[in-house]
């Protein structure tokens, strides 16, 4: 009898326990499936301006590739340096021609598979609150006056591209030694914007695509192209891998070409 109640008790537990786990277990989650766990991975660095833009196009690209996109964004100097201590990623996109062509110069980037993806503009914003006014961006604004005891907010010019191109504007029209003390140097574009958001800056130069999003900041003015050097979206496959270069391929179609007009880059 014992054996008996034995085999039945050690029965009974092995069925708890095989109901507990299957309890514990989510199966409406599709990333435990089989085919999900054999996708191929992709890594992507880009610049922190592309984060919407990009999360778009890569929800696309997975759906039609059966493939998986892991992505960091951050300036893309930043980036440049991450990719010089610890390694290339899949695919590289810089909002700098100097960064695209300084991991170049590390022997980086596959041959042919660099290129132009995208261009933008850069504008002055405010809060949107505010009832400051710019007529025209001329050298005769009084930018000093405007900015009064604030600050002005742009991306650090030493790894920014943004706030490398807000200082090009800046001395363009003579301002940057004016307002160079006042200045807050953002570790990206888009902490930048983040400063005017929240009132605390009451002026800031951004990519018009990062200002467009805000529903915190309007726009004063859009910087002339002549003011500062050409802002291009540059991308790079770094490895040579076919779905890198499918994704490479990808963002130069008809399809991403929309998406990236409907985020308000240029192509």
């Amino acid at each position: 009898m014992k054996n008996k109640y034995s085999k039945c008790q050690s029965i009974i537990s092995g069925t708890f326990i095989l109901l507990l786990f299957l309890a514990s277990c989510d199966f409406s989650n599709p990333k435990v499936s089989g085919t999900e766990a054999g996708k191929d991975v992709l890594m992507i660095f880009a610049g922190a301006s592309l984060t919407d833009v990009l999360t778009e196009i890569i929800d696309s690209f997975e759906i039609n590739n059966d493939v998986r996109v892991q992505t960091n964004f951050a300036s893309s100097g930043t980036l440049a340096r991450q990719i010089q201590q610890v390694g290339a990623p899949d695919v590289y996109i810089s909002a700098s021609k100097k960064w695209a062509d300084y991991v170049d110069s590390l022997g980086m980037v596959q041959p042919d598979y660099k290129s132009v993806v995208a261009s933008n503009q850069l504008v002055f914003i405010a809060p949107l609150k505010s009832n400051l006014k710019i007529a025209a961006i001329e050298s005769s604004f009084d930018i000093v006056q405007a900015l009064g005891s604030g600050r002005l907010s742009i991306g650090d010019p030493s790894h920014v591209p943004a706030g490398k191109y807000a200082e090009q504007a800046l001395t363009h029209y003579g301002w940057y030694h004016q307002v160079k003390k006042q200045s807050i140097p953002a570790k990206d574009v888009r902490s930048a914007l983040m400063f005017v958001e929240l009132g605390e800056a009451p002026l800031g130069i951004v990519y018009k695509t990062d200002a467009l999003k805000s529903k915190k900041v309007k726009i004063l003015g859009t910087f002339p192209e002549t003011s500062h050097e050409p802002i291009l979206f540059i991308a790079s496959v770094c490895k040579n891998n076919p779905r890198a270069k499918d994704f490479y391929a990808f963002l130069n179609s008809a399809v991403s070409k929309q998406v990236w007009n409907k985020h308000g880059f240029k192509n």
